[in-house]
């Protein structure tokens, strides 16, 4: 139960331990085992703090939960959306649904109500769930996934920011619409990223997909292995290695030769934080290659301070981390 529940706290459980989790701290005859798993990271969230002087809300939530467990059972167990059939399990946080339904008039008479749903992964979390076809999606922090209540006929989904899909193949083709470009399966596995100012890349795992630049309407076809990406005015496919686009499902930050900007960008949406870095143009040659996994932030701040000559200062103010450059490496 230690390993889950770090596991839990890190956000990098699957819906089956998410259940054996809840189930756990469901139960008041494991009150002094849940107080013993959760002291630990409390008081290492406490010295942390000490460090770096910003709340952590989500394990502030966390403890909450757990010492309220008993009074909001019904509140831990997986959530049940019985009209649509759809399972959601969540990680960290459960994802947010909303509902908007719109109402198609010809004359005075409603011909059609279709209903559009949304889930929404807020920045320091991610979720996962079944769509009404069987198709699984992990979404991505700052990330959210719409989609009609007819989803098994027009399997039409519309993605902000990144998600990965394991679609099921029920013979009519499943479309993932973005801002920058459309891609259509019918069964596979992949990675899409479609975040607001950053390079758009769909990589595929297995199966075959077809990628549609808006713009330009240019349209390739993927093999298991390739990446195609929208690069400026660019729009190229490439052979990658997959695991670097799609480990952060199974709770993994991948890095290989990739600059500090980027680097920031990935970890204010994983760990929910604003990164300012400096004005000395040298902080743009700096770059780093390695795994994250389950790190608190405080412990990834000092690994990017110890293989970089760089430095770090907390404005408590404007909860935000500033990166400068140092010549003291």
């Amino acid at each position: 139960m230690d390993q889950l529940f770090r596991k839990y706290i890190n956000s990098v459980i699957n819906p089956e331990e998410y259940s054996k989790v809840s189930d756990f701290l469901a139960s008041k005859k494991n009150e002094d085992i849940i107080y013993s798993l959760i002291k630990p990271h409390w008081d290492r969230e406490m010295l942390e703090e000490s460090e770096v002087q910003k709340p952590n809300p989500e394990l502030r939530d966390k403890i909450i939960q757990a010492i309220l467990i008993s009074d909001r059972e019904t509140v831990l167990r997986k959530l049940s959306v019985s009209r649509l059939k759809l399972r959601i399990a969540a990680i960290l946080i459960t994802g947010l649904i909303i509902s908007t339904v719109f109402f198609i008039r010809k004359s005075t008479k409603v011909q059609y109500v279709a209903e559009m749903q949304t889930i929404s992964a807020p920045f320091g979390a991610k979720t996962n769930f079944t769509l009404p076809d069987g198709s699984l999606v992990w979404l991505n922090s700052g990330s959210s996934v719409s989609f009609i209540s007819s989803f098994e006929k027009s399997r039409l989904v519309s993605l902000k920011g990144e998600a990965f899909f394991e679609v099921e193949n029920n013979g009519n083709p499943f479309l993932v619409s973005t801002e920058y470009g459309d891609v259509e399966v019918k069964g596979t596995s992949f990675n899409v990223s479609a975040f607001a100012g950053e390079y758009f890349q769909t990589t595929l795992l297995t199966g075959t997909v077809k990628v549609k630049e808006k713009r330009t309407g240019e349209e390739v076809s993927l093999q298991p292995g390739q990446q195609a990406g929208i690069y400026g005015t660019d729009f190229k496919v490439e052979n990658v290695d997959t695991d670097m686009f799609s480990s952060w499902k199974d709770g993994k930050l991948i890095f290989r030769n990739e600059n500090l900007l980027s680097v920031t960008k990935r970890l204010e949406r994983w760990y929910n934080v604003k990164i300012e870095l400096g004005s000395d143009k040298r902080l743009s040659e700096i770059s780093y290659t390695g795994t994250l996994e389950m790190e608190s932030f405080s412990e990834v701040l000092q690994l990017l301070k110890i293989t970089a000559p760089i430095d770090y200062i907390y404005d408590e103010k404007t909860r935000t981390i500033r990166i400068e450059y140092t010549n003291n490496f």
